[in-house]
């Protein structure tokens, strides 16, 4: 049977584990938008990772709008921030939309590579 306290020392492990190695981003595209006469938006966010030893360098976004991939630059000046200007559908007035974030970090013979996505969000097109 296991002790209270060796319970407690793996619970604790086991936290301390996920804060070292979890990631997120904030999403800073408005929930809803005017129109635009060209149909094209501009999404932003930003990314940080606890994950030790990634390069902030190799962070790569995008934005996951109907199962196409539009990449997102660095917003110059600022950290761990991303922009793209995406095309949106025509005819839609609801539109979710996730962002996808790829970086390396050290493994033991070679860099490694891992990925994440972000929660679903939805932009409310037509709003004044």
């Amino acid at each position: 049977m296991n002790s209270p306290l060796t319970v407690a020392s793996a619970l604790l492990l086991t936290l301390l584990g996920m804060g070292c190695t979890g990631s997120m981003n904030t999403n800073l595209t408005p929930r809803s938008l005017p129109a635009a006469p060209d149909s094209h938006y501009l999404f932003e966010t930003s990314f940080e990772t606890r994950r030790r030893a990634v390069d902030p360098a190799s962070v790569k976004a995008w934005v996951l709008l109907d199962l196409t991939l539009y990449p997102m630059q660095r917003v110059p000046n600022t950290e761990n921030r991303f922009e793209a200007l995406v095309p949106l559908p025509p005819g839609r007035n609801n539109i979710p939309y996730r962002y996808k974030f790829e970086f390396s970090y050290p493994g033991t013979l070679s860099k490694l590579v891992n990925s994440t996505s972000s929660q679903e969000y939805s932009l409310i097109l037509g709003a004044k």
